[in-house]
């Protein structure tokens, strides 16, 4: 080849060339950004309006279905869900993997301004909001001290930390949680009010009236025109004392004569502590793009300034930091890599048995992998455990392409040809099957733009990785190796001493070793040729084997990650008060405390945690976020940790407790078993879902297995009498009004203290509010001045309603969810989905899987479609190679073995089949064809030289075993690493690289045996069916004769 020529004659262009590349490389690589993941373009959208006052039935058949309607009209539109809740309604609106996002929230507010009209007129403008994983946090700090209330704590984090947090660069937003706010609290006497015929509203609209300022038009002052502003802003808290309330029979009275002001905090409604010590926490979100890692580290710098202003005994801490578990990942896979690598040299040096001809491939390896970040950064993509996982795959095809170059070239070298002229004749002789060998590797990753859903969002990035990485190595291969061969392989011997004197030389022993494997071998394949029948047998009595191990594997969408972290959520019966809640909170805190493996312990009382569009603040909630130490101090799995937890909270009577390990990374929440059931009637629901909670929680593996329909909201319903509210002039809106402002206070105006707007709150005393009985004294105040009663207006009753109503593409809906242990997702799903098709439903109802499970079967659709688009375009491709379609036939039968290597290493190993286990298997394809490919080609050679068949093969299996075995274990051991690894984020890339050493393995094995016999059988019913088309021709040419004859 030219380029070998080139190569070798100008060194110094070469030299120049790699050089470039490396520079490119090395200013591409601090530029990538850095996370766990690629970057997922979650296709989600939601709709938020809000309808204070509506109960959750009543916002679903107002608000929610007509936006469900118009939402499920807008185009690519996958699924839509709603929660219907007291005062809300969210719309989560899924489309298909790829769609335009902008171009869809486009579409969303056009059918919103369609369908606004239509919405009760006293509701909120519904709000549109894109779901971005850039904004959710990526850190979380907490703010304690040991004698410090949280109210101080909260100025603290507004006042000194939030500013200096913002400045970092990086940081898009801060949010500061918990602490307690100032508030003015205007506590109106009940009794005063009635006996000056007066309302809680009018006292509201009084302080709204007198808190004001604005323009109040232009003075002409000469020649001037001047603005005239009114300044009525309250100043002090005092200002709020001497507000008149104009009184209905003519007059005012004082604020100060009706109730009493307090300058104070709002009321308890959330608990927060780090450790057992009160706290404020601070979510740190990054810019759209942002680099997490980097981001974390400016943010992790600022820290111990920020504590050197704080107050004695205040600490700004981190709880929560993505980046620590980002970085440990990223370590470990560079770290398995660079070891790999080393194993893989080990083994060529073995072979090839010279130090300098080693060090060729030494120095090509890390120029091609540097050159590779280069065609990632103008690709867009980032570094992570995925395109790291492809690079080391590169790097073993890396290995291989100039394996098979350096060998060539040493063989001319052992022959006595000079370095050049080695360098030269060896490159050409291999450089056209290199090209192809490279060509059909990267012709795998083609179907990749078939591939849709979660899937594709993996595969992408992987798949630019492996062919950057190979284009790398292609041009590695054939540039940089002939010419570093023609200066480093210099030298008047170059054949190994094989005497006595060198007995104890490894590469003397592995040689002969070599050798003495290469005669058994021979052997083997000549008992094989003779008895195909039994190594056909074998194989198929393999396969199915392997089949039969696909149900004990199990399937999975991704494998489980120790991050080192869990979440306890924690639900009491509705209506529990945050004291009772809080109380329970604390005997769940001391277990987890009490256990060797925890580090830290964050814990909210008040909020469930979780999935923030689905979750709501409520005094019977809580969340307990727990990080355990490094997995290097710890002997047990954070899921060993869940499991002795989820014992010990067992005993604990009164609370839903749900335990799952942190995931990051995806956008991954919820259960991994989810079972949706959608019918009309609530109860129904409620019952179904207990009956399908039950029939999951006798499926062995299933853990916190939880019915997701709140129990019912014990409530009192305010039955309007509307004749007798008419009679009044008293509008509905007024009754809910004044209730309100009774019973929950409203927020009358603000008035601002420094940089600090403090709400001004009307309400009634806390020991009024709290007595039931009270309701009969509630008065509503008629336009002209008469106090009514509420007796008078409305009939109070019991009842109960559902706290939350979800649906589901608008049907009504419950969800079933759990968590998995010892078992596969695969597994446990098959068990309950044959449980639950015994189940009789009513009529209108029916179950379907939710959550990872339909993720799973989406995105094992895509890959097996991809599967066979990637053999057939392997086989077009060799067959062009081989200008036949005879030979690459039979190389294809390489492929079925590997099916039993991955059964087997995938068992052996404890890995379901899941993603990143199916991707190994597509990459696997383009590597497993290449000895296959080998022993065809040299086999065709012999046979064009006048061998027959079986002498040709007996002799081109011991020939080109070495070169074989060299590539399969260069690459095996290259991902031995990366399948035996342990340490943070080892278990994603564990499954493909057990794929791959397993699949390789077997494959070359059975290959060495399989294809030689398969080439034989092939070859003999190709003569077979050749001898009778002969004879049909002769037959059918003889017959015109006979006819003619006679």
């Amino acid at each position: 080849m030219k380029i070998a020529d080139l190569s070798v004659d100008r060194p110094v262009l070469i030299s120049m060339c790699m050089v470039a590349l490396i520079l490119l490389g090395l200013v591409a690589l601090p530029l990538l950004p850095v996370d766990l993941y690629p970057n997922i373009d979650i296709p989600v959208a939601m709709v938020s309006t809000s309808w204070s006052g509506a109960t959750p039935s009543v916002v679903e058949e107002q608000v929610t279905k007509p936006v469900e309607a118009v939402m499920s009209t807008v185009s690519n539109v996958n699924e839509v869900d709603s929660i219907s809740r007291n005062g809300q309604s969210l719309v989560i609106v899924r489309f298909n993997y790829g769609t335009n996002m902008d171009q869809a929230v486009a579409d969303m507010r056009d059918k919103i301004n369609q369908v606004s009209g239509r919405l009760p007129s006293d509701a909120g403008a519904p709000m549109i909001m894109r779901i971005d994983p850039n904004s959710m946090p990526i850190m979380t700090l907490a703010l304690s001290g040991e004698n410090t209330g949280v109210e101080q704590l909260k100025q603290l984090a507004d006042d000194v930390v939030t500013p200096r947090l913002q400045q970092v660069s990086g940081v898009s937003a801060v949010n500061v949680n918990g602490g307690r706010t100032r508030q003015i609290q205007v506590v109106v006497d009940p009794a005063r009010l009635q006996s000056y015929g007066l309302s809680i509203t009018q006292v509201i609209q009084a302080l709204q009236s007198d808190n004001i300022q604005g323009d109040a038009g232009l003075v002409n002052k000469g020649n001037q025109e001047i603005d005239l502003h009114v300044n009525g802003k309250f100043i002090t808290p005092g200002d709020v004392l001497n507000v008149p309330v104009r009184l209905p029979s003519g007059g005012t009275i004082k604020i100060i004569d009706l109730a009493q002001v307090k300058d104070t905090y709002a009321d308890v409604t959330e608990l927060a502590r780090v450790n057992g010590l009160p706290c404020v926490s601070l979510d740190i979100m990054k810019i759209s793009g942002g680099n997490t890692v980097q981001v974390s580290s400016n943010v992790q710098k600022i820290i111990p300034a920020i504590n050197r202003v704080l107050p004695s005994g205040v600490k700004l801490t981190v709880i929560n930091d993505q980046a620590k578990y980002i970085r440990q990942s990223i370590n470990t896979v560079i770290i398995h890599t660079l070891l790999g690598g080393l194993f893989a040299l080990v083994v060529l040096w073995l072979f090839l048995r010279r130090v300098r001809t080693t060090a060729v491939i030494a120095i090509v390896i890390p120029i091609a992998m540097i050159s590779t970040f280069a065609a990632l950064y103008f690709a867009g993509q980032t570094i992570n455990t995925i395109s790291l996982g492809g690079l080391a795959l590169g790097m073993g095809s890396l290995v291989d392409f100039a394996v098979v170059v350096i060998e060539s070239i040493f063989r001319y070298r052992e022959a006595g040809c000079g370095a050049v002229e080695a360098a030269k004749q060896g490159t050409a002789e291999v450089g056209t099957a290199v090209m192809a060998s490279a060509l059909s590797q990267i012709s795998v990753f083609a179907p990749v733009v078939f591939i849709q859903g979660f899937a594709s969002q993996i595969f992408m990035p992987m798949a630019l990785a492996v062919v950057f990485s190979h284009l790398a190595a292609l041009v590695g291969a054939l540039t940089l190796v002939p010419m570093l061969a023609s200066k480093l392989m210099r030298g008047k011997s170059f054949t190994i001493n094989m005497t006595e004197g060198s007995r104890w030389n490894p590469s003397v022993i592995f040689t002969r070793k070599v050798e003495e494997l290469k005669s058994h071998y021979e052997n083997f394949l000549r008992w094989a040729l003779s008895h195909r029948k039994t190594v056909l047998a074998a194989t198929a009595l393999m396969l199915a084997a392997s089949l039969a191990m696909l149900p004990v594997v199990g399937f999975e969408l991704m494998p489980n990650q120790d991050q080192g972290q869990y979440s306890v959520r924690i639900t009491l019966d509705q209506g529990t008060r945050l004291a009772a809640t809080d109380q329970l909170v604390g005997q769940i805190e001391q277990l987890i405390r009490n256990m060797p493996e925890t580090d830290m312990v964050y814990t909210v009382v008040g909020s469930p945690g979780g999935n923030f569009i689905s979750s709501q603040a409520a005094t019977n909630t809580a969340s307990i976020n727990v990080t355990l130490k490094p997995l290097s101090q710890r002997k047990r799995s954070v899921f060993q940790v869940i499991e002795e937890l989820r014992k010990k909270v067992a005993l604990i009577p009164g609370a839903q407790i749900n335990i799952q390990a942190a995931q990051q990374g995806f956008g991954r929440s919820g259960m991994p078993i989810q079972v949706v059931i959608q019918g009309s009637d609530l109860n129904v629901l409620r019952e179904l879902g207990d009956l399908v909670a039950g029939q999951i929680g006798q499926v062995p593996g299933t853990r916190s297995v939880l019915n997701t329909m709140d129990r019912t909201n014990p409530e009192y319903d305010v039955n309007i009498d509307r004749e007798r509210a008419a009679q009044y002039g008293i509008t509905a809106q007024q009754i809910l009004n004044t209730l309100h402002a009774d019973y929950n206070g409203t927020k009358a105006t603000s008035y601002n203290a420094g940089s600090t707007s403090v709400d001004v709150v009307v309400r009634l005393p806390e020991d009024y509010t709290r007595n039931y009985s009270h309701l009969n004294d509630i008065t509503v105040v008629s336009p002209t001045g008469l106090q009514v009663p509420l007796t008078a207006l409305a009939t109070v009753e019991p009842a109960a309603g559902p706290a939350v109503i979800r649906r589901q593409n608008q049907m009504r809906q419950v969800t079933v969810q759990a968590d998995v242990f010892g078992r596969s997702v695969g597994q446990v799903q098959r068990d309950i989905q044959e449980r639950l098709d015994q189940l009789h439903l009513p009529a209108g109802y029916s179950w379907q899987f939710g959550g990872q499970a339909r993720d799973m079967a989406s995105s094992f659709k895509s890959l097996g479609l991809a599967m066979p688009l990637a053999i057939i375009l392997m086989y077009m491709v060799m067959a062009g190679q081989f200008e036949s379609l005879f030979s690459p036939f039979i190389i294809m039968f390489s492929l079925p073995p590997t099916f039993v290597g991955i059964m087997l290493g995938l068992l052996l190993m404890r890995h379901a089949v899941s993603v990143n286990a199916l991707i190994g298997v597509i990459m696997l394809i383009g590597i497993v064809v290449n000895n296959a490919i080998v022993l065809v080609d040299y086999t065709n050679q012999l046979r064009r030289k006048g061998l027959s068949t079986g002498e040709a093969l007996c002799q081109a299996g011991p020939v080109r075993l070495r070169p074989i075995l060299m590539t399969t274990c260069t690459t095996v051991l290259a991902m031995l690493p990366l399948m035996m690894g342990h340490g943070e984020g080892a278990e994603a890339q564990a499954p493909m690289a057990t794929v791959v050493v397993f699949g390789l393995t077997v494959s070359t094995l059975v290959t060495l045996v399989l294809v030689p016999v398969m080439y034989t059988v092939i070859g003999d019913l190709g003569a077979r069916w050749h001898n009778l088309w002969q004879k049909r021709r002769q037959g059918e040419e003889t017959k015109p004769a006979t006819g003619l004859s006679q």
